[in-house]
């Protein structure tokens, strides 16, 4: 019997792990072939991230070894491989999943990799059962294999028929194993993810399946709801499905969302169900989305802009999304008490710092004040937008840093995994793109956070400062007052920056006290000013009342309101206030502004510590904006 190892490393989030989905894919579909069934036998499946070390002291007579590559795992792998390569030369190391390079962007790989021996392009299922076959690799359609470390590309493989009577892992027994070695080793709790459809009908550029193989749509509802109930059973309470457009398919999508809400009203599992929602179609999936708000299984509707810049959207090809129904949809989602978020990307081609300012102060214009996602544009190396014509044309430059992924654990003693960030454009030099990253970091922290939401929409209201000059105001404040509290924390993200893109350390920061895992740079500064809320206001009162020349008595009001709304771990909740001026009114009911006393009693959890704060706020709370206490 030979040896197999699977590899599907994840991040270990707090105490969560993702089972192993792709390679459980996989596994499920050759594990029960006759012949593999005769000679081959699982000796270990690795789905959590270790010491390179560790994995390789457990791997022993390996025959094959098969990796699920992606951006958080790359470099642990070729760790791992090509340490057994040079232990076991005999031994077989096959590459799938996202990271490894399409056949047409393999050149060189084998020479730099030359302990890989396969790599699997696009879907893996036939492919593998090929190799494990022990069919020769010139017949094997999907592949590119090493040659003397040089490439040999085949043909292409067209995709699977379907995926609905594909096996399960969730079913067959696979995911028992995988239990099974948790329960004996680490005890982690799983996080599922599911594939109720595979495939998507766009084609934006900065995605990795913006593909035309990926193109038509293949879906497995009825199997979906099957697998639904085995994580049900064994109460695992986070599912994501890798559905890339939730809702497109309206009819058999509504379908599953009540099936998994009768499932969790039946069982209190899945507590939540993940999904990333059809782009473009708000009014479409908002039938799915109030039932999944009733039932408490959904935070939040996802608003996929990724810019408002007409030529950024022509040149990332994402035309199936139109900005003007911004307003639109956020006015359909508050008439149904529905929490929405919106997504944008920064770094994207065509895009200027002015631009993506005015994107970004554009959304709080128009009355939106819950959350907003800003990602920063990365290379994923089977992009189109990778490509070196793509590139070329664009201006396009980058460098390599770690992985931004918030609330991994132990991220310091981690193998230092590299993607590649876009630094600079040909509309967007490095000092501009460095200098969107840190209005990204204020708005997110100081707006969309928290901690000067209400600053900002009561001098909108009274004195109708508009949110770009007030928070490009602040920008230069920070640059300008350097011993500030709020300039001290500028300084200290600008400085990691700079390590960041040198490769010297991590995105984000580890709080002491707060976890040991890795918190957003905005949740970051959000978690210090716990402790340092008093300075901070107290300067922000100085500065704002010399800027804006305002009355004391009313900004006093503001900074007193500002604090009542933000939620506070050091609080005991409910908590009343009194206020000489009716600023709570004037942003919530946009009422006129008068000196009416008026008095306010707001609502909020309390704590057991900041930890525990910080985690159910700012991690798990900011797309539904948990940050604000609740005005009775």
């Amino acid at each position: 019997m030979k040896n197999i190892y699977l590899f599907e490393l994840s991040d270990v989030f707090a105490d969560q792990v993702y089972l192993p989905y792709s390679s459980g894919v996989v596994w499920s579909y050759v594990k029960n072939n006759p012949y593999i069934k005769d000679n081959y036998i699982l000796a270990d499946w690795f789905f959590a991230r270790e010491e390179a070390e560790d994995i390789i002291a457990k791997i022993k007579n390996p025959d094959i070894l098969l990796f699920s590559c992606f951006m958080w795992n790359w470099n642990l792998n070729c760790q791992i491989a090509k340490t057994i390569k040079e232990k076991y030369p005999s031994c077989k190391i096959i590459y799938g999943g996202q990271h490894q390079p399409l056949a047409d962007r393999a050149k060189g790989f084998f020479q730099e990799h030359p302990y890989v021996d396969i790599l699997i392009h696009t879907e893996g299922e036939e492919t593998i059962k090929e190799i494990l076959y022990e069919k020769p690799c010139e017949e094997i359609k999907g592949i590119t294999y090493n040659v003397d470390n040089k490439e040999v590309k085949n043909p292409p493989r067209v995709r699977l028929d379907g995926i609905h009577d594909n096996p399960s892992p969730f079913l067959d027994g696979s995911y028992d194993w995988v239990m099974e070695k948790n329960k004996r080793e680490k005890n982690y709790n799983f996080h599922a993810t599911v594939e109720s459809a595979r495939g998507c009908p766009f084609s934006c550029a900065f995605c990795e399946i913006g593909d035309k193989y990926y193109q038509k749509i293949k879906t497995s509802y009825e199997k979906t709801k099957r697998e639904i109930d085995w994580i049900a059973k064994n109460k695992i309470e986070y599912v994501t499905d890798a559905n890339s457009n939730f809702g497109i398919l309206f009819d058999t999508d509504y379908d599953l969302a009540e099936y998994v809400v009768k499932v969790k009203e039946e069982t209190g599992y899945p507590q939540a169900f993940r999904v990333t929602w059809a782009k473009g179609q708000a009014d479409k999936v908002l039938k799915i989305a109030k039932l999944f708000e009733k039932h408490d299984i959904q935070k939040g509707m996802t608003i996929a802009l990724q810019s408002f810049n007409p030529d950024v959207l022509k040149a990332v090809k994402r035309k199936n999304v139109h900005s003007g129904k911004l307003k639109e949809f956020i006015d359909m989602y508050e008439k149904e008490n529905i929490a929405s978020y919106v997504e944008l990307i920064w770094g994207l081609p065509e895009e200027t710092v002015d631009s993506f300012i005015d994107g970004v102060t554009y959304i709080m214009e128009e009355g939106y004040h819950t959350y907003l996602d800003i990602h920063l544009m990365m290379l994923l190396p089977n992009a189109p937008i990778n490509e070196p014509g793509y590139k070329d044309q664009f201006g396009i430059k980058s460098v390599n840093a770690q992985p931004r992924f918030s609330h991994r654990s132990n991220p310091e003693n981690l193998v230092d995994d590299l993607v590649s960030f876009v630094t600079a454009t040909r509309k967007c030099s490095h000092e501009d793109w460095i200098k969107g990253h840190q209005f990204r970091w204020l708005v997110i922290f100081g707006h969309y956070l928290g901690p000067l939401q209400f600053i900002s929409r009561a001098l909108k209201k009274i004195y109708d400062i508009n949110y770009k000059d007030f928070y490009t105001d602040i920008l230069s404040y920070c640059e300008k007052y350097p011993n500030t509290y709020l300039g001290r924390e500028y300084l200290t993200i600008k400085n990691n920056l700079t390590k960041i893109l040198k490769n010297e350390r991590h995105w984000g920061d580890v709080i002491p006290g707060c976890g040991n895992i890795n918190w957003e740079v905005d949740e970051a500064t959000c978690i210090r000013l716990v402790n340092g809320k008093d300075i901070f206001y107290k300067e922000m009162s100085e500065y704002l009342e010399t800027k804006y020349d305002m009355d004391k008595s009313v900004l006093n009001d503001i900074i007193r309101y500002q604090k009542f709304r933000l939620h506070d771990p050091n609080i005991q909740y409910p908590l009343t206030e009194s206020f000489d001026y009716n600023i709570h009114d004037v942003i919530e009911n946009n009422k006129k502004f008068t000196d009416k006393k008026n008095t306010q009693t707001c609502d909020g959890k309390n704590y057991k510590d900041i930890y525990e704060w910080a985690k159910f706020t700012l991690w798990f709370g900011r797309r539904i904006a948990r940050y604000k206490t609740r005005v009775k």
